[in-house]
């Protein structure tokens, strides 16, 4: 079974996943916030996408993590 390795995308494009990634969470974030405001029950789907948002987030964030530069040396 192969990974996709994210850092080997040219650093644009990664934000634009990250970025991508970002309105996708506001989009679900907001139906979900609708949905108990209208006390009309989460429907399966959302608590589905919600479930697999959030665990495709440890790879992105872990790929972000270590991509950032700290300025600080190796060495010490």
């Amino acid at each position: 079974m192969s990974t996709v390795d994210l850092t080997a995308l040219p650093p644009k494009t990664r934000a634009v996943i990250y970025y991508a990634y970002g309105a996708v969470g506001l989009c679900l974030g907001a139906t979900q916030v609708g949905y108990a405001s209208a006390q009309a029950g989460q429907p399966t789907w959302l608590t589905v996408a919600l479930s697999v948002f959030s665990f495709l987030g440890v790879g992105l964030g872990l790929t972000a993590a270590s991509n950032t530069v700290t300025g600080q040396d190796d060495d010490t």
